[in-house]
């Protein structure tokens, strides 16, 4: 297929938006399914994702929205039928559970990922592009597209084409990101890696999970996630499938805006840091993963805090004013019940001097910042054995493989 047939899309995209389009545009390949693009005066509102809406739904919600369980919150949305998800989207910004800035991101990433699908569908078969105007759309009429923002047409097809390039320049133009890897050869496999990567095989790998959905859990780039993984498909060892979307929460009744009641026999993980910013990130972690998680910003109250709190595990600061992360360490291993507990500093100072002195005071292990998720739980992961459901263990995985 010749470079003008491929950027078919794009130009129609700009085209509708040179006219200052107000409507939808409907994308559709050889088979079923459709993509929905909503524009108003020519730029992009929304899109409706052909594959897997659900899926990137719910991968969107715990990014950006990660107070709200997308299991479990509710809202009436039964007379908005037509773009529901802006719809709860709007009211999530309403209720302040998300911010306009995390709102706009929103809206951006589920434009640029239904945009990637589409040139890359492109790339193989022709595309059936149709468009209706506003009045067809109760949506489009109602005023509510203008609730959040309205995003430059050319900023993501930009994003989309990037990612799209890079994509293909890493080989992997054969593999969707919607597609799900899945264990083969089983008994070759554990011959193959090592015994903490098989397990993660057998946890993950188990064609349930699109290398998207994978790559949200670990909070890892979805093109090195895919790129480590291609070599144990092209031998054999794992299949990389098709899988359906998931099914839809139930938006009925009222907003609920909290998650399930913390389950008390989780453990309970301190983030001790001044930085307000720094414990936000550390508990969207933490819980993300399973563990409940407490936060101390002042440092004179750290070590009541913890007395009263009875945490499990302990990530703290070094560089605090008043009192430094040493000089807690050092106050906290003073209290018998905290003689073992794990201690791991966080830090932007990374030299000998410093880790010296943290193991004097006590420390069990050291990590520099910025943080990084993976480092984060494989550290909680090595100290802290517990039975859980939950994919505490996910991240690991990309650096295993690394390390074939």
């Amino acid at each position: 297929m010749n470079n003008n047939s491929v950027n078919k899309l794009c130009n129609r995209l700009i085209q509708f938006k040179k006219k200052q389009f107000t409507g939808k545009i409907i994308v559709q390949g050889s088979g079923k399914t459709t993509w929905t693009i909503y524009l108003c005066l020519g730029r992009v509102v929304w899109a409706d994702s052909g594959i897997h809406s659900h899926r990137s739904w719910k991968r969107l919600i715990d990014k950006y929205c990660p107070r709200v369980d997308w299991y479990t919150f509710k809202i009436d949305a039964t007379s908005r039928s037509d773009c529901g998800d802006y719809y709860v989207l709007t009211v999530l910004l309403e209720q302040k559970l998300i911010g306009r800035e995390q709102a706009i991101e929103l809206v951006k990433t589920r434009v640029t990922e239904s945009l990637f699908d589409l040139l890359q569908l492109e790339a193989r078969q022709q595309l059936r592009i149709t468009s209706e105007t506003a009045s067809t759309s109760s949506f489009l009429t109602s005023g509510l597209q203008m609730s959040i923002s309205l995003v430059n047409i050319e900023q993501v097809l930009h994003d989309a084409n990037q990612a799209w390039e890079i994509w293909q320049q890493k080989g992997l133009e054969k593999w969707s990101p919607n597609l799900a890897p899945r264990m083969r050869k089983q008994n070759r496999l554990r011959e193959e890696v090592s015994g903490i990567v098989y397990q993660n095989f057998l946890r993950l790998l188990d064609g349930q999970r699109t290398l998207r959905d994978l790559s949200s859990r670990m909070g890892k780039d979805v093109r090195k996630l895919t790129s480590s993984l291609i070599p144990y498909i092209q031998q054999g060892l794992l299949d990389i499938i098709e899988v359906d979307d998931i099914d839809p929460p139930q938006h009925n009744h009222k907003l609920s805006t909290t998650k399930k009641t913390a389950d008390l026999s989780k453990p309970l993980i301190a983030c001790i840091d001044d930085s307000p910013q720094i414990c936000k990130i550390m508990e969207q972690i933490v819980t993300k993963y399973g563990y409940r998680c407490i936060s101390i910003h002042e440092s004179l109250q750290a070590l009541p805090s913890l007395i009263k709190a009875n945490p499990d595990f302990i990530f703290l600061d070094i560089g605090m004013p008043i009192v430094n992360g040493y000089e807690i360490c050092t106050q906290v291993r003073r209290v018998t019940k905290f003689k073992n507990i794990p201690i791991v500093f966080l830090t932007g100072n990374n030299g000998i001097i410093d880790r010296v002195r943290a193991k004097v005071s006590g420390a069990s292990a050291f990590l520099p910042k910025p943080i990084e998720v993976d480092k984060i739980i494989s550290m909680i992961d090595k100290h802290i054995t517990v039975d859980t459901s939950t994919s505490k263990s996910d991240n690991s995985i990309v650096n295993n493989l690394a390390s074939r």
